[in-house]
């Protein structure tokens, strides 16, 4: 017998957003985002090199054809709306990488038992329980490999969610927290990552992100 009294979880609001909205608002001149993250995304590719990459909050896939197919091997991409990866498959053009997707929670999903060279959680950790979800991606990095992590840092002047024309990203206010970079540094030292490069990205919006690379074990040497 089900128990009614229990409270229901409340509906996660990445799941109503249209990936037409995400795209939009990321891409508009007053957020000025995606052309950042694609960029940052492609910067890691490039100097890491890895064979095999775990993107989470990877929506439908904004960076991930900068991939070289020469170096990279195998790609896990995981997001908690389904659609947004269904766009991700239709337009992935590849076929040398062998390319899996992961509908779910990262904070709760089930995990590839796989070791990955490289680990890229950008604007993620934003809207979990970063705590939970920093050791599960520990886990997931080999020795000399590396963790990407990109933050939103806080701005004086500018809300955590910017305002656009697309409404529906309003609703995520609710669930957005800023993670504070040191405390991040700390708990990630204490599973045996170590920051390898930190640094800010100024954005349009008066807003910067905090960019931050770990290594795993040995240093990986970057370019």
């Amino acid at each position: 017998m089900s128990d009614e009294s229990q409270p229901h979880a409340p509906r996660n609001p990445w799941l109503d957003i249209p990936l037409e909205d995400y795209v939009g608002h990321m891409s508009s001149p007053n957020v000025g985002q995606r052309v950042v993250l694609n960029r940052l995304l492609a910067d890691v590719l490039r100097a890491a090199r890895p064979a095999s990459v775990f993107i989470t909050g990877a929506s439908s896939g904004n960076g991930i054809e900068h991939l070289d197919s020469a170096v990279s091997r195998r790609i896990v991409c995981v997001d908690i709306n389904g659609t947004y990866l269904d766009a991700l498959r239709a337009a992935f053009d590849n076929p040398a990488v062998t390319l899996e997707t992961v509908c779910g929670d990262i904070a709760a999903c089930r995990l590839p038992s796989q070791m990955f060279e490289l680990v890229h959680a950008a604007l993620v950790l934003e809207y979990v329980d970063w705590k939970v979800v920093l050791p599960r991606l520990a886990q997931l990095i080999g020795v000399g490999g590396m963790l990407s992590v990109v933050l939103q840092r806080p701005s004086a002047v500018t809300p955590a969610v910017t305002s656009s024309p697309f409404a529906s990203l309003r609703t995520l206010e609710a669930i957005f927290n800023f993670v504070d970079p040191d405390e991040l540094i700390a708990a990630a030292s204490s599973l045996g990552l170590t920051v390898h490069s930190r640094r800010t990205e100024a954005l349009p919006s008066a807003k910067a992100f905090e960019v931050l690379q770990f290594t795993q074990g040995k240093l990986t040497p970057l370019e």
